[in-house]
């Protein structure tokens, strides 16, 4: 009886601990919420300065899935005209942002305008510590013509935040060294960012010292597409209700090591002729898929 009780809790363990894997690749964070209509809003430390990202739907482009961040800056108590830059980024589908083009206001040097051919990526699906990757550039300015940008980020640290808006838990920092390459001068800057799973950016350090908060944002619930209905016979729906579910891990683990009988042959998912954690793997990869005849 002993032996048997501790058999059966080591399958729970395992189906537990199966799930507990598929919930953790599921619900990977996302530093970046795309959604349009996303708004940040930001104030600097002596609240002279006010930043606004929104993310809306682009005027005119022919790139299918193609989203705009907006970044409006405005000098507050000022008759200045605002500066705005516009990033066109896609949301790739292991939810890494890939830009296609920017357009950012350099102040009396005009506009840099990029094409990036092919796209390169603006933010990974994944910022673990210590990644870095680099975004490469050429435009020309007004002044001083010919410009070569290299932009290289990195992952430097995860750290708490408190701001106007909330504190934040173990957010991603971010180090952004830019260099700048002209005809008659190299230009280098370091800037640094903090980004909150599931709510974006929170903080910024400008190459000037000057620091940014959030004050207030409003993110919009993903539109979650609902996949069509397919015609399917899925081996892996152990009970027969129409899903591949928990209750098919759990049927499956309690026959874990037994021989294959009449009466458990529904449970060989792979048809190996054992009854092994194989089929629990192959079941783990269908959960959530529905059948029907």
């Amino acid at each position: 009886m002993k032996l048997s009780f501790i058999v059966s809790c080591q399958k729970t363990l395992l189906v537990l601990c199966l799930i507990c894997c598929i919930t953790l690749t599921v619900s990977a964070s996302n530093y970046y919420p795309s959604e349009i209509g996303n708004t940040w809003v930001f104030m600097s430390e002596d609240g002279g300065e006010k930043l606004t990202y929104t993310v809306e739907p682009p005027k005119d482009t022919d790139v299918e899935g193609l989203i705009v961040l907006k970044i409006t800056s405005e000098a507050i108590g000022t008759d200045l005209e605002p500066s705005t830059d516009l990033y066109d980024i896609t949301v790739e589908n292991d939810g890494s942002l890939l830009l296609h083009h920017s357009l950012t206001d350099e102040g009396a040097f005009g506009f840099a305008d990029v094409t990036y051919d092919p796209p390169v990526t603006f933010f990974p699906a994944e910022l673990p510590l210590g990644h870095t990757w680099q975004i490469m550039a050429e435009t020309e300015l007004l002044l001083v013509g010919e410009v070569s940008s290299t932009t290289t980020i990195t992952v430097v640290g995860i750290e708490d935040v408190e701001t106007a808006a909330g504190v934040f838990k173990d957010c991603v920092k971010l180090e952004i060294k830019q260099k700048d390459v002209t005809a008659t001068v190299v230009l280098r800057r370091t800037s640094y960012q903090w980004l909150a799973s599931d709510i974006g950016p929170v903080k910024f350090l400008s190459d000037q010292d000057v620091v940014y908060e959030l004050q207030d944002y409003n993110l919009l619930e993903p539109k979650l597409e609902t996949p069509m209905m397919e015609h399917v016979s899925l081996s892996t729906d152990v009970n027969g209700d129409g899903t591949v579910n928990i209750l098919d891990l759990v049927r499956v683990a309690s026959y874990l090591g037994e021989p294959v009988s009449d009466e458990n042959a529904s449970v060989d998912v792979n048809n190996d002729g054992e009854i092994n954690i194989l089929d629990l793997v192959q079941i783990a990869q269908d959960l959530g898929k529905q059948t029907r005849e």
